[in-house]
């Protein structure tokens, strides 16, 4: 059967209730963070991506992939942290930029951690059923 290239009302509900429920937790979740420990979003999952892929250290264009952010907003972001001592960038003849966290970005990442878990449990994981957990895991791995 084709499709209509319009979607019906059923799916245009859907979508943008999709939309509604992940702007709405995505921005709670930076607001707590932000309050709390002076990071934004984006400065949070920066310094947990050189942690947990890189063990603190990352090509500039990997950390960019693993974000999926383009080469533009990384570079801008990057510089920003830089500027308050969160991480160090410096050019390498064969791997191009390299990002490391610094101590500083260390130990601002260890104070927010307990708080983006809160945040998280408590604008999210708190408000769904045990299967309603299950389908949006099903759903991110396929």
């Amino acid at each position: 059967m084709a499709r209509d290239n319009n979607l019906t009302s059923r799916e245009r509900r859907l979508w943008h209730a999709w939309l509604q429920i992940s702007e709405a937790v995505t921005s709670q979740v930076a607001r707590d963070l932000a309050e709390a420990s002076g990071l934004s979003a984006a400065d949070y999952g920066i310094l947990v991506r050189l942690i947990e892929i890189g063990n603190g250290r990352l090509r500039q264009r990997e950390l960019a992939a693993a974000l999926k952010w383009d080469k533009s907003r990384i570079s801008h972001q990057l510089t920003r942290m830089q500027e308050r001592k969160l991480l160090t960038r410096s050019k390498t003849a064969l791997e191009g930029s390299q990002v490391a966290i610094t101590r500083f970005g260390r130990d601002a990442l260890e104070r927010a951690r307990p708080t983006h878990a809160r945040a998280v449990r408590r604008h999210l994981i708190e408000r769904l059923t045990p299967e309603q957990a299950a389908t949006i895991l099903t759903l991110a791995n396929t």
